[in-house]
């Protein structure tokens, strides 16, 4: 609490006023724009040592990242970068996983209380200044509602959450006899402490035996809300000046039922010793007032009468102007995003035709030109466009998929995209700019000028950029007031026309038609239907990041609607982008299945369902087991639900039920069909082997799987013989071995802590020296075979039997090796490996963790990571 010494504080007031005569022109540029009025294009006003000066709107040059040297392989001629077929689209060895410069953390898109782009419910605010994802912004003027906060806590203290910010009523921020920040006379003091740290505002605090805000000898009431011992008027504060004798003990307030004249326009009636309002009619009443509409939330409950509260009160006043400034005045608009596309917000409220000479027709026509021209070096002036959407880096997509931004003038269209690098750090969504492009890119070719995306023409440089305006309604529906740019396309019968829809912002509902492919590094696309294509279209593909696909757990038959969104192409195939989760909604998903069950211990079983499980909807009640096996407990963690068991009884057989109201994330529950699964009681694995199969990379983005491996580890304390161990690789089609590579070819041991790689040139070539591991090179491309299924085990050959194995993306249980009659079971462990699988679209491997641990059980042991370590310790990164 900040102690105030009312006299000094005084004095030094008085003492300020009088030596600074009339003051400075500006505190902020708020102050600016108030008394000067928009600034010109592609300027913005500064307050600077309080005087007010316009500056060129730029940010900071963005950090150069380019890619690492050599880092950057580029793609086999001919790879498709963002087919729908699913060609894999990433790049081969060294895959540039870089972001590129000038890529933001996050973009102020939401309206509202929206979540912007990039940011998390948690952090929903981007705060692009510092371009963080923060709980609220600093952002009022004079007292009114900081972004992020609500009107029962409207201030944001960006220092409270370690800078993450934090909404509280008041904050302790003054210094002599003034008003904290958020309170007002008579309750001046912020409290910080109460209301669980949010904060009340007080006539008088007493901190420490120390009371603040009374006058003397007199103390402070429990509630702050009066000082106690005054004598008579003279004895009671400025605040508080009317000493009440008719109370014991007696009390200095704020005004008395004898005492209105106290009262002001603001606070027109005196009720309970405070001067407020209880509601409009007292403020209506009050003459020479415009204050008509009273706040019974404001003023610690008393009450205060304002021009207006909610636009609603403006708009029962003046259709015109129906939007509520600050509760001091009913005004047009707020921001640019209440006028229309070509129009400004001024400084009295009102919207004004922008300086821009250029229609959006003319723009539209610059957008065509582009559209049309040859590849290669141009000089094309783009005037006016509006930024619609910003396209951020994708986990997975590197060179194959640029982040950068769409541009548009007209909801019909034509629209571009613009990849360039340094542009994209200056601009956010609902910009209005001019640029020049300089170099277009090679729509017809798969590679040029660093683009390897077939079908797109997209502004690979520009020059010139200006940001005219900013915070343009560019995502509002074209036929919303104020109208915007996006279109919604769900009735449309034309949407396999790529031509017509390229870069477009639209809204779209439809359904997923079947199950999604891989559509350039680090994507997937869906085959749709929507209200217009109402039957399965090869030419149009919904289009998300893969990691976007495995949160929101999109399924066939799925009801999606995709409520902001650009248009990306593949040669001829459209497809319709979302990229965040608050871009699209899904329902009506299929009921989650019960798909398998395994022990994992004496007193514990997996169950696995085919979609997302909501974690409070699973509960130890919700499941049965036959045969007296009763449930104590259930933790769910996505698609698996571990439940806590009695003691399983070895090799008994057991049905899992789901007996209650399991639901997906959507709040779909398990139906009656397809919520049993059979398990066999937990029976404890054999023990480790010595020599594991420790990491496999099989599949790999792009075409042709040029960077395959098996790594094997010694992962006990003894020196291993390598002779009759084999590497036996085979084929789930017909369960034949169709590889046998004889470890010895390596050397004749494998030593404690040593691996053993055997892959192409590429990986073992790197590796060749390397002290504690051995490398067998073997095969050039497509080596190791992709599933589904296939399996790679260790082989011994003097006494007929697996040392260890792995089957993936499915289970391969009577396997013939070549040279023994021996049928064998690949798959360690009861659980079932189809989803056990290396990705095409995303660079990563099958490992095991860190420690190599060997359970017994592929399922268990093995899991996707994005962190490929051949010859080294596995590192666990989940995509």
């Amino acid at each position: 609490m900040l102690r105030r010494n009312w006299l000094p504080a005084l004095l030094t007031a008085v003492l300020v006023t009088v030596g600074t005569g009339c003051g400075d022109e500006c505190t902020d540029a708020f102050d600016c724009r108030n008394d000067n009025g928009q600034p010109d294009p592609g300027r913005e006003w500064t307050c600077s040592d309080g005087t007010c000066s316009q500056r060129d709107i730029t940010q900071p040059p963005p950090v150069d990242a380019g890619t690492d040297a050599g880092t950057d392989a580029g793609t086999d001629a001919g790879t498709d970068a963002g087919t729908d077929a699913g060609t894999d689209a990433g790049t081969d060895a060294g895959t540039d996983a870089g972001t590129d410069a000038g890529v933001k953390a996050c973009t102020d898109t939401a309206q509202g209380a929206g979540q912007d782009q990039g940011c998390t419910a948690a952090t929903p605010v981007c705060d692009t200044a510092n371009d963080k994802c923060v709980a609220c912004l600093d952002s009022a003027q004079a007292g009114a509602q900081d972004t992020g906060c609500a009107a029962a806590a409207p201030i944001c203290d960006t220092t409270a959450a370690s800078g993450a910010g934090a909404c509280k009523v008041c904050l302790d921020s003054a210094q002599g006899n003034t008003a904290d920040q958020g309170c007002n006379s008579p309750t001046n003091i912020c409290d910080t402490t109460a209301a669980s740290g949010a904060g009340e505002c007080k006539v008088c605090v007493t901190t420490d035996g120390t009371t603040v805000g009374c006058q003397g000898t007199q103390t402070c009431n429990a509630a702050g809300t009066a000082c106690e011992g005054c004598a008579d008027d003279t004895s009671c504060a400025t605040e508080t000046p009317v000493c009440r004798t008719d109370t014991q003990p007696t009390t200095c307030v704020e005004c008395t039922a004898g005492s209105h004249a106290r009262c002001d326009a603001s606070k027109p009636s005196c009720n309970s010793n405070f001067c407020g309002c209880s509601s409009d009619t007292q403020c209506t009443d009050t003459p020479d007032s415009n204050r008509d509409f009273c706040d019974t939330t404001a003023n610690n409950g008393r009450g205060v009468c304002e021009v207006c509260i909610t636009d609603a009160n403006c708009a029962s006043v003046d259709a015109n102007r129906p939007l509520c400034n600050n509760r001091t005045a009913c005004v047009q608009c707020l921001t640019n995003a209440n006028c229309t596309l070509t129009q400004v917000c001024n400084a009295s409220g009102t919207c004004e035709n922008s300086t821009v000479t250029t229609t959006p027709a003319e723009t539209s026509a610059q957008i065509t030109a582009f559209l049309s021209a040859a590849f290669g070096t141009v000089d094309l002036p783009i005037t006016g466009a509006f930024v619609t959407y910003i396209k951020p880096a994708v986990t997975g997509s590197g060179a194959t998929d640029k982040p950068g931004f769409f541009v548009q003038a007209e909801a019909a269209g034509p629209a571009m995209f613009v990849s360039d690098a340094a542009a994209l750090g200056q601009v956010a969504v609902g910009d209005r700019v001019s640029f020049t492009v300089t170099e277009r890119s090679n729509s017809a070719a798969s590679g040029d000028a660093g683009v390897i995306t077939t079908g797109m023409r997209i502004a690979l440089t520009v020059t010139n950029l200006t940001v005219i305006s900013r915070g343009h309604p560019v995502q509002n529906l074209s036929g919303a007031t104020p109208a915007g740019l996006k279109s919604n396309v769900s009735a449309a019968s034309d949407l396999d026309t790529a031509d017509n829809y390229e870069s477009r912002l639209v809204a779209f509902s439809g359904t997923i038609a079947d199950a999604g492919t891989g559509s350039g590094g680090g994507f997937t696309a869906y085959p749709i239907t929507t209200e217009g294509e109402t039957q399965q279209v090869a030419n149009i593909r919904l289009r998300v990041p893969a990691t976007l696909a495995t949160e929101l757990d999109i399924a066939s038959t799925c009801s999606f609607s995709v409520q902001v969104g650009p248009v990306w192409r593949f040669n001829a195939v459209t497809q319709p982008s979302a990229f965040t989760a608050s871009d699209i909604q899904l329902s009506n998903c299929p009921a989650p299945k019960l798909v398998s069950a395994r022990a994992l211990s004496a007193t514990s079983a997996q169950l696995t369902f085919d979609r997302k499980i909501a974690a409070a909807s699973a509960q130890a009640t919700d499941f049965t087991i036959n045969n007296s096996l009763t449930v104590s407990g259930a933790t769910t963690n996505g698609y698996t639900v571990v439940l806590t068991t009695s003691d399983q009884t070895s090799g008994t057989a057991y049905t899992a039920t789901v007996s209650g109201e399991v639901t997906d994330l959507l709040g779909k529950p398990v139906g009656s069909t397809g919520n049993t699964a059979n398990f066999s009681g937990y029976t404890p694995p054999p023990p480790p082997a010595p020599i594991v199969i420790n990491e496999v990379d099989y599949d790999m983005p792009g075409a042709g799987d040029a960077n395959e491996f098996v790594e094997l580890y010694n992962r006990s304390t003894t020196s291993i013989p390598l002779a009759n161990l084999f590497l036996v690789l085979v084929n789930g089609a017909n369960s034949t071995s169709y590889q046998k590579i004889a470890l010895s070819e390596a050397g004749t041991t494998l030593e404690p802590g040593e691996y053993l790689v055997v892959g192409s040139a590429n990986v073992v070539g790197p590796l060749a020296g390397r002290p504690g591991v051995k490398t067998l090179q073997k095969g050039t491309t497509d080596y190791i075979q992709n599933g589904p299924p296939d399996a790679v085990s260790i082989y011994d050959g003097s006494t007929d039997k697996l040392v260890d194995s792995l089957s993936y993306e499915g289970n391969i249980t009577q396997a013939t090796i070549t040279g023994t009659a021996t049928k064998f079971d690949l798959r360690e462990g009861t659980g079932d490996t189809t989803t056990l699988e290396d990705s095409g679209s995303v660079a990563g491997s099958l490992s095991r963790d860190a420690t190599s641990t060997d359970t017994g059980s592929n399922v268990d042991d093995f899991r996707f990571t994005t962190t490929i370590t051949a010859g080294a310790v596995n590192s666990i990164t989940v995509p």
